[in-house]
């Protein structure tokens, strides 16, 4: 039981590391980038961010695999915990693998 106790306190720290980058990579991403469609956006009178830091985005693009193989890591923790314990799956971890998966390939083939 104590095994199973430790790899909750793993799994809850992991947890808590991975949304702290992806929290920290949302504040990153204000300035990381420009807006997009900026024609459609200045034809309704939004303000259009036009300057972006591109060590900025380097910056982001790292936080997001970061997060991603924290929670790829987490993932294979709460897998095995699942398989062998009363304990079960814990819905954020692969939502947050999904979320900053998706973000890394986006950040990487898109922008």
């Amino acid at each position: 039981m104590k095994r199973v106790k430790t790899f909750q306190y793993l799994l809850t720290t992991l947890s808590v590391i991975g949304w702290s980058l992806a929290i920290y990579a949302l504040l990153v991403f204000d300035k990381a980038r420009p807006d997009t469609a900026v024609g459609f956006l200045q034809s309704h009178g939004a303000a259009v961010q036009i300057e972006w830091d591109p060590g900025l985005t380097v910056l982001l693009a790292d936080i997001i695999w970061w997060c991603a193989l924290i929670s790829f890591v987490n993932l294979g923790f709460n897998y095995y915990i699942a398989k062998h314990s009363q304990l079960g799956w814990w819905v954020n971890i692969p939502l947050l693998f999904v979320s900053s998966l998706s973000a890394g390939l986006y950040i990487r083939f898109v922008v």
